[in-house]
């Protein structure tokens, strides 16, 4: 295949992974590989890109190939409510709200839900623990104090001079470095709080199926949430240092 053909092909089978990330990881492994050996055999060599296209297109979309494979192992589909509507804000900015204690129950829920990977979950458990509430610890713990000490003196010639030296603080390299850090620390949870955001399937409990989606609404206002206590943060930080 060529590197477009290898391309549609990879992207493919990354979203039927993703759309059966609730199966057990025998029964994922094996239907992924069953699809893939069928389209290294359908596709002869010299196939274009148009015949990748039409064989994946008649292939299915992956979210309905997931749900035959479910309904055929009788696996019930996984879908969005209460648990996991809770569950990115908790693990964003529960920490804060409720120090260290909202983040934890949020962590909770992350692994009791069913519509995130292990990988989605290992995630939002290892990527800055505690959500945003370490940039905030960062942002309020004390600095080191630094002194200054004036003098004056006569040399030896009669002339009076002024020393004034300074110890304590963090060096220039030190600030640099903690802002990057506080830096991190927010834009981190942000990003965490999105993939997840993302990999939600669409449905409700209780509704039709549908194509997993995330609008932009809701990326919006994640985004906006994590960045007004993310920025409260660092400015904050910047401000008295």
């Amino acid at each position: 295949m060529t590197v477009t053909q290898n391309h549609l092909v990879d992207k493919y089978l990354a979203d039927l992974r993703d759309a059966l990330r609730d199966m057990p990881r025998r029964q994922r492994d094996e239907l992924v590989g069953e699809i893939r050996a069928h389209i290294d055999e359908a596709l002869p060599s010299g196939s274009s890109d148009a015949d990748v296209r039409t064989l994946l297109d008649r292939l299915g979309e992956p979210e309905q190939i997931a749900d035959a494979e479910r309904e055929r192992l009788g696996i019930d589909a996984p879908a969005v409510g209460w648990l996991e509507r809770l569950t990115i804000p908790l693990l964003l900015i529960g920490g804060v709200v409720i120090p260290v204690v909202g983040w934890i129950v949020g962590l909770v829920f992350l692994w009791l839900s069913r519509c995130w990977s292990s990988r989605d979950k290992l995630i939002g458990t290892l990527v800055v623990p505690g959500g945003l509430l370490p940039a905030a610890y960062l942002a309020l713990s004390p600095t080191s104090t630094e002194t200054c000490v004036s003098g004056t003196g006569v040399d030896s010639t009669g002339r009076h001079f002024t020393t004034h030296h300074c110890s304590g603080g963090p060096s220039t390299g030190a600030q640099i470095g903690l802002i990057l850090l506080e830096v991190f620390l927010v834009v981190a949870p942000i990003y965490t709080a999105i993939r997840l955001a993302r990999h939600l399937p669409a449905t409700e409990r209780g509704a039709p199926r549908g194509p997993r989606a995330f609008s932009r609404r809701q990326a919006l206002a994640v985004f906006l949430v994590g960045l007004t206590v993310g920025g409260a943060a660092v400015w904050l930080y910047l401000s008295t240092r």
